[in-house]
């Protein structure tokens, strides 16, 4: 991969007919970058606006008027109202600048009023927008409604009540010293230097008393380091949990000037965030996945925590991976890169062998672990663990806290037929049937109730429970270690911390509380299930939730693989998880998936994604550029129900994907200005099923 490839896209030569009395201009980086940097008109007649529209034919520069009454007050990066077709009709959109004069042989309609006094529209997240949208073939316009809150008219007045001095940097130094090794990699990270570590394992405490994992310690002097040098740092976590630790550490630490950007906060805490954010003063910003789009003065460094986790894809178009936009934004701003995992992601494994991303020299600390004795048959004890992990359970609670992490929540995932043995399927979506209580079953997809279901082979009604899931280990624990309590964490009972007392955690995979001291022992079960799901992933998967977990066992504690075996729990044992990460990508390069070379999903109605593939083609066919399908696909939307829809897979290599993008995204643009056509007989505002449906980088576009 070259750096180039990874930010250097060219501007979609694609645009729809101009909506009179305004005119485009290309919205690439070539045509706008001479006028990012003006702040104000400057006596330039023209405004070049990015209307906020989900049309993608729609998502290039207009030409407008800057009126003379706004003149003084119009500003790069403010929000607008503009006329867009007649001049009652008005659309909302930002200026990205100005110029003298328009291509336009007509009269320009003037910007009609200004929204906000604010410009929230910076010109690095603009170019950063604008490059990753074309990356992935999307459009600016869903990068940027990701990117900056909502308006909170109350709290902008009040902060601009506030501004009347500039804000200052605080000096306040330190709580706590930083440590040798977080200054080494920040004055590392500030002269522009990508580095990946793996966390070590096991939870500290804090000098508040509060107990944190140590990867947030390290990622706190870090981000505290890059700041001390005068720069921003932005870190992007997975969720709440992971930000609250680490919100916990830098307050501990005695960071300054820190901000946190976070979709739990209220509208007006995100915006207030977002405005201070854009203040111009060195900060730390954290958040979770949209905070890589933060606004940052003097941006230092991007740190990433556990960027495999699926929580950091986008699951809004343009689907860009917080990881993809971090290494543009990284390479447009010389910023510093810093990923740092417990298990590494295939994505960063890959960065580290091509040296475009510096791997780490002194490997981290480690919790024991062990696994249980194979010979043991499957049906040879009668409990939920094997009797060697039932004794280590009885040993851990003596002195502490264990957790014990499970496959699926739920009482019992699957569900056959109680009279022919067959897998018991929903009727009205075909997903699986499984048991959320005891005597409570419901497809595990819909949602929908298995009341009154027949088998499809024999006709019997007798659901029979399979496995088990979170709810069923703890009340066959409750059984097992009678005298302790056993507590249970999953997406539907969560819980963030437990103290230090015995007790038995069960918890789901990704839900697992922190303890107060670590874990005594950590005991991980079910990992035939997981490895045999039906996903390109699950090994590298299955690597992080076992990691993850062991990382919350005390430094004295042990983690102990109940079941399983194969070279992914190998991997988990011996310790040497990079080595199996080599192998899978060796095995990927040869097979042609991701990461070792990009993917594209293109979805619709036969006719649509058969003219996007001649795209492919035209003028010329690109080399090294391979289609898979189409196939036939069932629609996921539920106003597509019943359309016909196919699927086809573009795999190319990552030099191409420039060409691929802007080809694809043409061939969207044309689909969805020939959309009217299709619009015919149908209720005003509804979406034609089968519109073309563009997705780049899909995680689970080989997925069984």
């Amino acid at each position: 991969m070259s750096a180039g490839e990874l930010s250097d896209v060219p501007a979609d030569a694609e645009h729809g007919e101009p909506a009179a009395p305004a005119t485009e201009q290309p919205a690439g980086p070539a045509s706008a970058c001479s006028c990012l940097d003006a702040e104000a008109p400057n006596g330039r007649a023209v405004a070049e606006v990015l209307l906020d529209s989900a049309l993608p034919q729609l998502d290039h520069l207009f030409d407008y008027a800057v009126p003379e009454e706004l003149a003084g007050e119009l500003r790069v990066g403010q929000r607008v109202r503009v006329p867009f077709r007649n001049q009652q009709r008005k659309a909302f959109g930002y200026v990205i600048g100005f110029a003298e004069t328009s291509s336009f042989g007509g009269e320009l309609s003037p910007i009609a009023d200004i929204v906000s006094p604010v410009p929230q529209l910076t010109p690095a997240v603009w170019r950063l927008a604008r490059a990753v949208a074309d990356r992935a073939g999307g459009s600016a316009g869903d990068i940027l409604r990701l990117a900056i809150p909502g308006r909170q008219v109350r709290v902008e007045k009040q902060h601009l009540a506030a501004a009347g001095t500039p804000p200052e940097a605080s000096a306040d130094a330190p709580a706590e010293p930083l440590d040798a090794d977080s200054a080494a990699i920040a004055a590392r990270l500030v002269t522009g230097e990508r580095l990946a570590l793996t966390a070590t394992h096991s939870p500290e405490r804090l000098s508040t008393g509060e107990w944190v994992g140590a990867w947030a310690i390290r990622l706190a002097h870090v981000a505290m380091a890059v700041h001390a040098a005068g720069k921003s740092a932005i870190v992007v976590l997975p969720d709440y949990r992971d930000q609250d630790q680490l919100q916990s550490a830098l307050a501990a630490l005695g960071a300054a000037d820190v901000l946190r950007v976070d979709a739990r906060q209220s509208n007006a805490e995100r915006y207030g965030s977002f405005l201070q954010a854009l203040d111009g003063v060195a900060r730390i910003i954290i958040g979770n996945r949209s905070a890589v789009y933060a606004p940052a003065h003097e941006l230092g460094a991007i740190l990433m925590w556990d960027d495999g986790d699926p929580v950091l894809a986008e699951p809004l178009a343009p689907y860009v991976h917080a990881r993809d936009a971090a290494l543009v934004r990284a390479e447009q701003s010389g910023a510093g890169l810093f990923f740092a995992a417990h298990a590494r992601s295939a994505e960063v494994e890959r960065l580290t062998l091509i040296g475009y991303v510096q791997d780490q020299v002194n490997p981290p600390r480690r919790t024991r672990v062990i696994h249980a004795d194979q010979s043991i048959a499957p049906d040879a004890f009668a409990g939920r663990v094997p009797d060697f992990a039932a004794k280590t359970i009885r040993d851990g609670l003596r002195t502490g806290p264990v957790l014990v992490q499970v496959a699926t929540p739920g009482y019992a995932p699957v569900s056959v037929c109680g009279d022919c043995g067959d897998l018991a399927r929903c009727t009205a979506c075909g997903g699986p049937i499984g048991f959320r209580t005891a005597g409570t079953a419901a497809c595990r997809w819909c949602g929908q109730h298995a009341g009154g279901w027949a088998c499809a082979g024999c006709g019997g009604n007798r659901l029979a429970e399979r496995g088990m899931g979170s709810a069923r280990t703890v009340e066959q624990f409750e059984r097992q270690f009678r005298g302790f309590r056993v507590l249970l964490s999953d997406g539907d009972h969560p819980r963030e911390r437990v103290d230090a007392r015995p007790a038995i955690v069960v918890a789901t995979r990704g839900a697992e509380p922190l303890a107060a001291g670590g874990y005594r022992a950590v005991v991980l079960l079910d990992a035939e299930r997981l490895l045999s799901l039906e996903n390109l992933r699950a090994g590298e998967d299955c690597l992080r939730w076992w990691e993850n977990a062991a990382a919350l066992a005390a430094p004295d504690g042990v983690c102990l693989m109940a079941s399983g075996g194969g070279p992914v729990v190998q991997a988990f044992v011996t310790g040497r998880i990079d080595e199996w990460l080599h192998s899978e990508l060796r095995d990927r390069q040869a097979l042609r998936y991701p990461p070792a070379v990009r993917v594209a999903s293109v979805t619709g109605g036969s006719a649509q994604v058969d003219r996007a593939l001649a795209a492919l083609r035209t003028p010329d066919t690109l080399a090294g550029v391979e289609v898979l399908g189409p196939t036939p696909v069932a629609a996921t939307d539920p106003a597509a129900r019943g359309a016909k829809l196919v699927r086809a897979i573009v795999r190319f290599e990552y030099a191409r994907g420039s060409d691929v993008a802007k080809r694809l995204r043409g061939a969207l643009v044309a689909d969805a200005a020939g959309a009217s056509s299709r619009q015919k007989g149908r209720a005003p505002g509804r979406a034609v099923p089968e519109a073309l449906r563009l997705r780049f980088d899909d995680r689970g576009v080989f997925d069984g």
